[in-house]
């Protein structure tokens, strides 16, 4: 305090001019209009950079917020493409709705890849959604750009896949167009790419055709993305090997989607029918 009122003290004179300057200037830029709309537009301009710059540091703040609820709405969306689709208000998960009686079919949950590798031959995701949240073992796993993976193993808050970069997973995929489908693999070479196996050497591919899911299994819907063409060759069965460059880039992950069929349970019990019919014939 005793400081400040020294400096006072020492620099009295030049205050009191700098007061009785300020007090001149504002005179004459209330009795001037040409100076009134000059000290208006530097105003302006000034207060517009201090808005600015603080509205840029709170919407970081609040990026996590903005995020989630952007991921809520792509996923709303998403719901749009594949069926018409209804969300459910307290879970925040969305549903699709099949084409004839208007039943649930899958359900699509957001969240976050929170570990991620691309550089073994055997990778695998970790998110940030459990069984508290719905997700379950068998569950897919998609972004934006398409499948990355399924769920091996769910925990309360946090779920373990295997990627779609590991040479142990396969999954139904067919081309956009001719629907020929077969089975995508990956031969653990390169991160941008996998391969379509067991096409017929007949059938027409062509370099930029699309990669997509084809539906039938229960674990993705139809029409999900895998990437496109670039090139095709014959393997020694005699059928097209298609190699595919990812859509999505897998070392740069970090939101997805959980793909539930709600119908799942229904499925496989239907199927594993087919175990206990093949014994009784057997016998």
């Amino acid at each position: 305090m005793q400081y400040i009122l020294s400096a006072i003290r020492r620099n009295g004179m030049l205050l009191i001019f700098l007061f009785l300057e300020l007090i001149a200037l504002l005179l004459v830029f209330k009795k001037n209009i040409y100076h009134e709309t000059i000290l208006a537009s530097v105003s302006t301009s000034f207060t517009g950079y201090v808005d600015g710059k603080i509205a840029k540091v709170t919407n970081y703040i609040n990026l996590p917020s903005v995020n989630n609820d952007l991921m809520d709405e792509n996923a709303f969306l998403r719901e749009q493409l594949v069926h018409l689709g209804i969300k459910d208000a307290k879970t925040k998960k969305f549903y699709t709705t099949d084409s004839l009686g208007g039943k649930q079919t899958y359900s699509f949950i957001p969240s976050e890849i929170v570990n991620n590798s691309i550089t073994k031959t055997q990778n695998l995701l970790t998110i940030n959604k459990g069984t508290n949240d719905g997700i379950e073992k068998g569950d897919g796993i998609i972004t934006n750009n398409g499948v990355i993976g399924i769920v091996t193993y769910a925990g309360k808050n946090y779920s373990r896949a295997i990627s779609l970069l590991n040479k142990d997973i396969s999954i139904n995929a067919r081309i956009k167009g001719n629907k020929y489908f077969g089975t995508i693999k990956w031969d653990g070479k390169d991160p941008r790419f996998v391969q379509l196996l067991e096409i017929p050497k007949y059938i027409s591919v062509k370099k930029g055709d699309t990669i997509e899911t084809d539906g039938k299994s229960p674990v993705f819907p139809e029409g999900i993305t895998i990437g496109k063409v670039v090139s095709k060759g014959i393997d020694a069965t005699g059928e097209l090997t298609i190699q595919v460059k990812l859509k999505q880039d897998f070392g740069n992950l970090s939101h997805g989607y959980v793909v539930t069929n709600l119908n799942k349970a229904e499925i496989k019990s239907v199927e594993k029918s087919d175990t206990i019919t093949n014994r009784q014939n057997v016998q």
